[in-house]
């Protein structure tokens, strides 16, 4: 109960506007589905054709995110949309249902479980390649992780790449995420992923420091995937 307090407490005084390096935002809040879609390619294309679902939930922005590493089924993805508040993300999950899909969605993917996100860090809406990690942090060192987080960011940012990262705690995601954040660090692209990777393990990476003082916080990774995102759905264009 202590923890769960603790954890409440961060999300409310994260939850006035903040600016960051990144340019990112704690405003908002997401909603996610996960999905095995059983023609991945089709599918997206027919999310793209079709908006309807995420004009009637009131999503601002939506899109897609595809695993391309550490997959733990056949078409591993996502769809995720954002909202301008938590209340606004829960009032739209209860105006689509996924499991009552046209049949021309539901016959291209298996809806997994929807999950509510708030982040804890400012975050930017820009999606792109991404390490997606669950990992669990002791309720008396989530200020530290996040702090140290946020300085890693900032370090790898100065060293002149295009990198943000965001912490997510998840509301409503049932025996999935009960016990996890998800931390998403994100760059444009895989070569530039790859990049940030080459520059640590060559020994060239400025930000080492920065990057050992978040291990030194101490948190457990739970899982580890690599996923390519895209927004598919703008709801002002």
């Amino acid at each position: 109960m202590k923890r769960i307090f603790l954890t409440l407490l961060i999300i409310v005084s994260c939850a006035i506007t903040a600016q960051a390096k990144n340019g990112g935002t704690t405003d908002g809040a997401f909603t996610t589905l996960m999905l095995s879609a059983t023609n991945v390619d089709k599918y997206v294309e027919t999310l793209k054709s079709n908006t309807a679902a995420f004009k009637a939930t009131g999503a601002t922005d939506a899109g897609v995110c595809i695993t391309r590493s550490g997959n733990e089924y056949d078409g591993q993805m996502m769809v995720w949309s954002a909202f301008t508040s938590v209340q606004a993300a829960l009032e739209g999950s209860l105006k689509y249902d996924p499991q009552q899909a046209p049949p021309a969605f539901a016959r291209l993917r298996d809806a997994k479980y929807g999950v509510t996100w708030k982040p804890l860090k400012p975050f930017r809406l820009d999606p792109g390649y991404e390490r997606v990690q669950r990992v669990i942090v002791q309720g008396n060192k989530l200020q530290d992780f996040i702090a140290a987080m946020t300085a890693f960011e900032e370090a790898v940012i100065d060293a002149g790449n295009d990198f943000f990262v965001g912490i997510f705690v998840p509301l409503g995601g049932g025996t999935h995420e009960a016990k996890t954040l998800m931390v998403r660090a994100i760059t444009p692209d895989a070569s530039s992923h790859g990049k940030i990777f080459d520059d640590y393990f060559d020994g060239k990476a400025p930000w080492a420091t920065e990057w050992a003082a978040l291990q030194a916080v101490g948190y457990e990774v739970i899982s580890d995937n690599f996923e390519e995102c895209e927004q598919t759905y703008f709801a002002n264009k």
